[in-house]
């Protein structure tokens, strides 16, 4: 049990010896990564999952460029692992203290090997399953009935009987039918949920035994008899009649050990009915007898649900990254149509390409750098604000300062966009270095209206889409309205 508090315990104590030695995760943001304290330990997994190639379980590298551009891939990929593997940790952490609470919480039923708790007068009789095991019998699963505390001096309350047709299907369970009778009647003394009370007469006594054990021992035909029983309902009285069919009994040692075994539980419960705990017998007759708790697999259960939920987290994260490159999809396709025609109108001024590019990049930057200072961000938080196409108008601008041919930085900025729209405008500003700046401005302006066209209809899909996601709210809302206006008017009838 302490093995399951343990991992947890275990799993706190690295992380914190880890964070000592390693603080290179130390500034990300907590929105990005609410369990970078953990980071460091997952680091450790991290570089051993790396020694054997196996780190784009994770993700693709590819993908984490484009989501996390101003970082390099492999820092991005290891930031990625870090967060499943710390998610992972978290998850097995909780299943292994949700066990150990469960296991520690669960009070035991059977104290000193042979004593029950018996409940107290009112609250009814108490089951318990436990495990029987003795010199005759292996281990299997035995029921044991105790009977609620009795007070003294009081009588307690008639159980609720049954009607014919539940006494027809119920009494005769352990055996073949009415007219094959070997073994127990069930003498049932109520139906749950009704008022109706059944009391067998004394009838039946030269025949069948008070707890309904029929008396054929001695038997060696067939002999027929009656069951009877009067059943009461508040102030109405009938009759019950069954003809049955008694046959000889099947015995065997262990159904003679057994009879034994209930007659000796039966007087047990009898002679301690006032107190307040049942003994169990540890002998009958010569016979030794053991008594076990049945094994309880609920913590069992949690730890394979935590396996599964922390073998969830890799799949789940990875479709946390689908869902980032889709939004910066469509975040890039919301500024293309911008760009471009700020693009348009600082070479119809007269600028050039490269000056242009330039300008639009340091607007961007000055921007950012307001809308952080205005929000009162804190440095760390690197992505606040971030657009990814002016993050890669960005990098191009860079790689132009350092000295990289202009045509090369216009095509890689096309490729590295991985998106059609920016492709083609990468080609189309690498195109006319080469060729001559002859009707670039026209194709700018058409290619600026087909950009703006374009977000206009995309605006448009979306707006069908939310009002298709609305549409289940809004039917839900129809129903309780028709319910509200229905029901009463059924109920005035």
């Amino acid at each position: 049990m302490f093995l399951l508090l343990a991992v947890p315990i275990l799993i706190i104590a690295l992380a914190a010896v880890c964070y000592k030695k390693d603080a290179s995760f130390k500034g990300l943001e907590s929105d990005e990564h609410p369990l970078k304290s953990l980071y460091p330990l997952a680091s450790v997994i991290y570089d051993i999952i790396k020694k054997n190639k196996k780190e784009d379980i994770f993700g693709n590298t590819d993908a984490l460029r484009e989501i996390y551009v101003d970082e390099r891939p492999e820092n991005a990929l290891k930031k990625q692992g870090c967060k499943c593997i710390a998610s992972a940790l978290v998850v097995l952490a909780l299943t292994f203290f949700v066990c150990f609470l469960y296991t520690f919480s669960r009070e035991s039923i059977l104290t000193d090997n042979n004593r029950l708790k018996r409940n107290e007068a009112g609250k009814g009789d108490e089951k318990y399953n436990l495990i029987l095991k003795s010199v005759l019998t292996d281990e299997q699963d035995f029921t044991v009935r105790v009977s609620e505390r009795e007070l003294k001096g009081e009588e307690l309350e008639k159980l609720k009987a049954d009607a014919r047709y539940y006494i027809d299907k119920m009494i005769f369970a352990q055996n073949e039918s009415a007219e094959c009778v070997r073994g127990k009647i069930n003498l049932i003394t109520e139906i749950p949920g009704t008022s109706v009370r059944i009391n067998w007469t004394d009838d039946n006594s030269w025949f069948l035994s008070v707890d309904g054990k029929v008396k054929n021992k001695d038997y060696t035909e067939p002999v027929p008899a009656t069951l009877h029983a009067e059943l009461t309902y508040f102030d109405e009285v009938w009759d019950y009649d069954r003809d049955i069919m008694i046959y000889p009994p099947y015995v065997t040692e262990e159904d003679l050990f057994l009879e034994e075994l209930d007659k000796s539980l039966e007087d047990a419960d009898i002679a301690t009915r006032t107190e307040n705990y049942f003994e169990l017998p540890l002998k009958v007759g010569d016979k030794e007898l053991s008594w076990n708790e049945e094994e309880d697999n609920t913590p069992v259960l949690f730890l394979v649900l935590g396996l599964i939920a922390a073998g969830a987290v890799l799949p789940a994260m990875k479709q946390d990254i689908h869902k980032k490159q889709k939004k910066r999809v469509e975040q890039m396709m919301q500024d293309y149509p911008d760009i471009i025609s700020k693009f348009v109108m600082l070479i119809t001024a007269g600028m050039t390409c490269r000056g242009a590019w330039n300008k639009i990049c340091s607007d961007y930057q000055k921007k950012r750098k307001r809308d952080e200072e205005g929000k009162g961000k804190k440095p760390s938080d690197k992505r606040t604000g971030m657009r990814f196409a002016y993050e890669e108008m960005l990098i191009s601008d860079r790689e132009m300062q350092l000295g990289i041919p202009e045509v090369k930085v216009y095509e890689r900025f096309g490729t590295r966009c991985s998106v059609p729209a920016y492709n083609r405008f990468g080609t189309l500003l690498a195109r006319n270095i080469k060729r001559g700046s002859s009707g670039i401005i026209e194709i700018l302006e058409s290619e600026s209206k087909e950009s703006f066209a374009e977000r206009r209809e995309n605006v448009r899909k979306k707006g069908e889409e939310t009002g298709t996601k609305l549409l289940l709210p809004m039917f839900g809302m129809l129903i309780l309205v028709i319910a509200i206006v229905v029901v009463p008017a059924f109920s005035s009838f």
